[in-house]
């Protein structure tokens, strides 16, 4: 069986289609079947039976935070762009046919066929591909971007739970020192041995001690759940942080700036984006100038008289001359340059700020933690002497309640210091070991 020419090219031409199969949505909420499942994500090498230093609680966050999963499927469809933007244009085959009411009178049924292809499109596809390449480069920047955002939002929390857990800690060790001397009150004040003002005042020790007890576990939970959250992990599951690591000297504010515009993933981003940018403007430039296609035609007429030749349409750029598209990718490009510049003029205000809040936290941590092992020592001291009568209960009410406000101050101000030095690292884009010190 012989195929005409029409039908050749249209076998050829479905030959290469592509089809069609649906991808559902998932109608529920994938569970984990355990625990165990889900922490085994997140990678080889990790203990969770040891408590877990701030690169590991990074590492699970990358690994198994849902959002982040979500965000990886944009570098698909980026790369997906730079195929299609290389892609060559199609030809367009053309047919017509006219069919005489008389052919018993000499007449034949005249037909035509043209093949043509369209030229303006190949000399944009280099502008083209540069814009994809360029955008590629940016979401791969910016899904990166957000993988350091988050790893360090975990190690920002997990060392929000450490402190917490410490603090946590302490209240409750001065809350059974509290339950204990309350309840030896209660035990003199039945048997006459003290006043009521005095097992008054343990009274309310205990119940000032077991508020601020009461209080730091809420805050620890909600630290927890937040933590776990951030990780991907269950609610429930119970992750065990180890003490973080202090930064060293920070280098000055003009350096950390530098290393920002050199390292950070988001403005390489935005100036991956600017470069895409630039290529679109140069795409619509290039569109203001005559479009062409060139292609071939074989006809007939009803006479039977068959011809071949070459055709080329030509458009005229008298009005339009892309104007539009070149207003529209120039303004774009603007929009972009303003954008980069107020992110420059963020980072700088961002980690201009972190440095003095750090420097004025270690101006406050310094002072408190000279002082507070000495106040820790007289409270064990007093509590001694007052369970032999040697100081009264006032006195040392009154230092055992100050050491334990220090002490949880100076928790509190270390927790701080730690968070605001995982915050300076996010905000330079680079791990602290990495910052190199200006001679």
């Amino acid at each position: 069986m012989r195929l005409s020419i029409p039908t050749l090219f249209l076998l050829l031409a479905l030959a290469g289609c592509a089809s069609y199969h649906p991808l559902p949505l998932a109608t529920q909420v994938p569970i984990p079947s355990s625990t165990h499942q889900t922490v085994a994500a997140a990678g080889q090498g990790i203990d969770f039976q040891q408590p877990l230093t701030g690169t590991e609680v990074a590492q699970i966050a990358v690994m198994l935070n849902p959002n982040l999963r979500a965000l990886r499927a944009e570098r698909g469809v980026a790369q997906a762009q730079v195929f299609a933007a290389g892609l060559l244009p199609d030809p367009q085959l053309s047919l017509s046919a006219d069919l005489p009411s008389n052919v018993s009178q000499g007449y034949f049924n005249a037909y035509g066929i043209g093949l043509q292809w369209n030229l303006a499109s190949l000399f944009t596809r280099s502008t083209r591909l540069a814009a994809a390449r360029a955008q590629r480069r940016s979401v791969q920047y910016q899904v990166a971007w957000q993988e350091w955002m988050l790893a360090n939002q975990a190690r920002i929390q997990a060392r929000r739970w450490y402190y917490l857990h410490r603090q946590e800690t302490l209240a409750a060790a001065a809350t059974q020192v509290s339950t204990q001397l309350y309840r030896v009150a209660q035990e003199n004040l039945q048997q006459g041995d003290t006043t009521i003002s005095s097992a008054t005042l343990r009274q309310i020790a205990y119940l000032d001690s077991q508020d601020q007890q009461l209080a730091l576990q809420r805050q620890l939970s909600k630290a927890r759940l937040q933590l776990n959250q951030t990780l991907g992990l269950p609610p429930d599951f119970r992750v065990q942080v180890a003490a973080p690591r202090p930064l060293g000297p920070i280098p000055p504010v003009s350096q950390l700036v530098a290393l920002a515009i050199q390292h950070r993933l988001d403005l390489r981003a935005l100036r991956a984006g600017y470069a895409a940018q630039e290529a679109q403007v140069r795409t619509a430039i290039l569109g203001q100038y005559p479009a062409f296609s060139i292609g071939v035609s074989h006809a007939a007429d009803t006479s039977n008289i068959q011809t071949f030749g070459p055709s080329i349409n030509l458009s005229i750029p008298l009005w339009n001359r892309n104007r539009g598209a070149i207003a529209q990718a120039r303004a774009t490009r603007a929009q972009l340059h303003a954008a980069y510049s107020a992110r420059l003029f963020q980072t700088r205000a961002e980690i201009s700020a972190l440095v003095r809040d750090l420097q004025r936290l270690q101006a406050e941590i310094t002072p408190l933690a000279q002082q507070v092992p000495a106040l820790q020592k007289a409270e064990q001291r007093l509590r001694v002497a007052a369970s032999e009568h040697d100081v009264t209960l006032l006195d040392y009410e009154t230092v055992r309640s100050q050491s334990l406000a220090k002490s949880l101050q100076l928790l509190s101000l270390q927790e701080a210091q730690s968070t605001e030095e995982a915050a300076l690292e996010m905000a330079v884009g680079i791990p602290w070991q990495e910052w190199k010190q200006t001679p």
